[in-house]
């Protein structure tokens, strides 16, 4: 029996978790999809950015407080997501983006609130600018 997509995603999700310059090679790349498919992703997109930006910030040890757990349901929605050939394979038109949405619903309510942490850091963060003085 063939293995699903998903379950090949979080076993991947796991080596990616080990490597912090993989992690923020599958944050850009994920990023770039989104970015591509913007208009057809709807709300989705700014989860992915938020997922893309946690797994990113965590690689950078900027935001250490990420639950394990979490940061492997995030890896492997973001390796989902992007798989060309997944349970719908992305190439289908109308159709091929469907599965990924779902698969990033489902984690959504697993980790949701922890993503929402993660926003409220991001967003309380200062710019490195913000203190400088100019002339």
């Amino acid at each position: 029996m063939a293995e699903s997509p998903w379950r090949r995603a979080r076993q991947r999700a796991g080596r990616v978790l080990k490597s912090p310059l993989a992690s923020q090679r599958l944050a850009s790349a994920s990023a770039a999809k989104a970015w591509a498919n913007r208009d057809r992703l709807g709300e989705a997109w700014e989860r992915l950015q938020l997922a893309g930006g946690m797994l990113r910030d965590w690689s950078l040890r900027r935001y250490p407080a990420a639950p394990w757990a979490t940061l492997i349901t995030v890896a492997a929605v973001l390796i989902y997501f992007l798989m060309p050939l997944d349970a719908v394979p992305d190439m289908i038109l109308g159709a091929g983006l469907l599965d990924d949405l779902v698969v990033l619903n489902r984690a959504w309510r697993w980790i949701g609130s922890d993503l929402e942490k993660y926003r409220l850091w991001r967003d309380g963060q200062e710019e490195p600018d913000a203190g400088r003085r100019t002339l």
